[in-house]
């Protein structure tokens, strides 16, 4: 299929709205309801630090079967803050700093409430966890099982990680949808990837490796971040591929090395000029150039399941790749 470029709209990056704005849907959004969905979420890396020598997989493979977004902005720094805003539309001072959920869970509304609402499933699927909703990271740095909470936006939100909207113990929401992908051995997806093949995934998956597979430390064999997501990818997305050729990937990273994008707050600017790929047969192949972020994807993810904008998705333009 020819490649071609979208060339970027007049319509510059929005600053962060404070609450729900009214649904205004898409109609080049398509419908996600009818397919599984994988958000996959790499860390710490600038699109400019994405080579052939270090991410062959994701370069020599991926790219040509998708949508590549070469000016897609992650929202701000630190990592919790970018997780929290892409699932929420908005952030706190206290996310901004990497905190506990006991101190930063918020009573706001998120695409994973907004989803039980519409009745479509949803899983966040976290390597290493070593229970559903485990509040609290564990594992060690450089070890293969390093599994850190604040990747993990479920737990930030009071209606999903509490009973009865009420922060505390994990309760049965948080326990039966925000689930380990293995053991805590090294770098384990087993329990996902069976549900993967079994078609027992959720209508809407975030997939976050741990700190080694994600690229956040450099860890062995590799010791070099990048090559370690692109290793991660190449197990993990022909899993998906072959069992569910219809599914809807997207792959992106948190934030990236540089204040590249807007500035949603007093304390950071932007967040880095990070990848944004997403592959499946409702993808329009090519490389596009309009300006977005991950307020942008959430809005896209909101359009397409039909649900209101939340926070700085309701003023964001949805991003255009589709058939």
């Amino acid at each position: 299929m020819p490649r071609f470029l979208l060339v970027a709209t007049a319509t510059a990056l929005m600053l962060m709205a404070g609450s729900a704005g009214a649904s205004a849907a898409s109609p080049s959004t398509p419908s996600l309801a009818s397919s599984h969905v994988y958000l996959i979420i790499g860390e710490n890396s600038e699109l400019g630090q994405i080579n052939k020598v270090d991410a062959p997989y994701l370069l020599g493979t991926l790219k040509p079967q998708g949508a590549w977004l070469t000016k897609y902005f992650a929202l701000t720094h630190f990592s919790e803050a970018n997780y929290v805003g892409m699932m929420s539309g908005q952030f706190t001072h206290c996310q901004q700093f990497d905190y506990s959920a006991a101190t930063c869970h918020q009573d706001v509304d998120n695409l994973f409430h907004q989803l039980d609402g519409k009745g479509v499933t949803w899983q966040s699927w976290m390597e290493s966890m070593p229970s559903a909703c485990a509040l609290t990271s564990s594992g060690a740095p450089k070890t293969q099982n390093h599994y850190g909470a604040k990747h993990n936006p479920a737990i930030f939100f009071d209606n999903i990680e509490g009973t009865g909207g009420v922060w505390g113990a994990p309760g049965p929401e948080c326990i039966a949808n925000d689930l380990p992908t293995g053991g805590t051995g090294p770098n384990d997806m087993s329990v996902f990837n069976a549900a993967v093949q079994n078609d027992d995934t959720a209508q809407f998956n975030l997939v976050v490796p741990n700190e080694c597979e994600d690229g956040h430390d450099n860890c062995p064999p590799q010791k070099n971040g990048v090559a370690q997501f692109d290793a991660f990818l190449s197990r993990e997305v022909p899993i998906i591929q072959n069992a569910d050729p219809n599914a809807l990937v997207v792959i992106t990273f948190d934030e990236g090395t540089s204040d590249k994008g807007p500035a949603y707050s007093q304390h950071f600017s932007g967040g880095g000029n990070v990848v944004f790929l997403a592959l499946g047969p409702l993808v329009q192949r090519g490389t596009y150039l309009s300006p977005s972020n991950h307020y942008g994807l959430l809005a896209t993810l909101e359009d397409g399941y039909c649900v209101a904008r939340l926070g700085g998705a309701a003023s964001s333009q949805p991003i255009e790749i589709w058939k």
